[in-house]
């Protein structure tokens, strides 16, 4: 082969090679976290050691979690939702005690918003606090859909408490001066409404409701519990999409392919070596009929 095929093919391989890491390591994004919602808790001390008993309220037989540097505990909530840590050891101050926050996992193995809980007076103290009420857990049957098309969301939370449900719409913006002026400075006029209705969750804690389905736009959603006259902190947002028709045939159409790839994936260092070996073919034969056309000219002009 001469330098200027050699050239070509290794472009080639180079190209997909590019093109294959993109499909099979793409780009990753992290999504914000928003702080809880804080509300009051109570905080008592006694002379002692430095304890800690934590009470308060969650769904039903979740796992709760209390996290915090070199603290670590959980414990199961009751049927009630009602959970206690009865005996927890504290590190000493330095010079404050960490934070601890909280988190709960349910029975359907949803993650509830972590819940972090104020400072705690520092010194030798048997410390009680509570009571701490953590925020639902929620989840969506699926985040894209056509319009009209009847989707739910549902979630757990304390039992027969009332459930406040937010939606935020994104609003297109009208195409005003002043909206021009915005876009010249790069700021975002994006324009939101918080719609709020309230369900009542059952007795296991269970709540479930329709997503509004009517426009094709974007949506964020989130909830909090009402729970012994103080809202609970908020929720995970969520976000989903009421898609067009083009969107939706894009949407199934990207499936498609990322099945066709998954099929392919794991003979992909073959598909690799039969496209190098077919390019050194085509070049090698590309070769070999431009010697034969060289030598019939060569031929013919002696």
């Amino acid at each position: 082969m001469t330098v200027e095929i050699k050239f070509k093919v290794l472009l080639l391989l180079f190209i997909l090679a590019f093109f294959l890491k993109i499909i099979i390591f793409p780009p990753s994004a992290q999504a914000a976290v928003v702080n809880a919602k804080s509300y009051k808790i109570i905080v008592s001390a006694a002379i002692g050691e430095p304890k800690l008993t934590l009470w308060g309220y969650s769904s039903p037989n979740s796992l709760v979690q209390l996290q915090g540097e070199r603290v670590a505990e959980e414990t199961i909530a009751q049927s009630d939702g009602y959970f206690l840590f009865d005996r927890i050891f504290l590190p000493l101050p330095n010079p404050d005690y960490p934070e601890l926050c909280l988190s709960a996992i349910d029975t359907q193995s949803r993650i509830s918003f972590p819940v972090c809980l104020p400072p705690l007076p520092v010194g030798l103290f048997d410390l009680s606090v509570g009571p701490v009420l953590l925020p639902p857990t929620i989840s969506l049957e699926k985040g894209f859909f056509l319009p009209k098309e009847q989707i739910s969301a549902e979630g757990l939370t304390i039992p027969n408490t009332q459930v406040n449900i937010f939606l935020a719409n994104e609003i297109s913006r009208k195409k005003t001066l002043l909206g021009k002026a915005i876009r010249l400075f790069n700021f975002q006029a994006e324009a939101y409404y918080l719609p709020q209705y309230q369900i009542k969750a059952d007795q296991s804690g269970h709540f479930e409701f329709n997503l509004p389905t009517a426009k094709a736009t974007n949506w964020r959603l989130f909830s909090s519990a009402n729970f012994l006259g103080s809202p609970t902190p908020k929720s995970n947002t969520l976000s989903f999409k009421v898609l067009t028709w083009w969107e939706w045939l894009l949407l199934l159409l990207s499936r498609l392919l990322g099945a066709i790839w998954r099929l392919l994936r794991p003979y992909w260092w073959l598909i690799i070596l039969l496209v190098e070996i077919t390019v050194a073919v085509v070049l090698l034969t590309r070769q070999k009929t431009l010697r034969q056309k060289k030598a019939k000219r060569f031929l013919k002009n002696q």
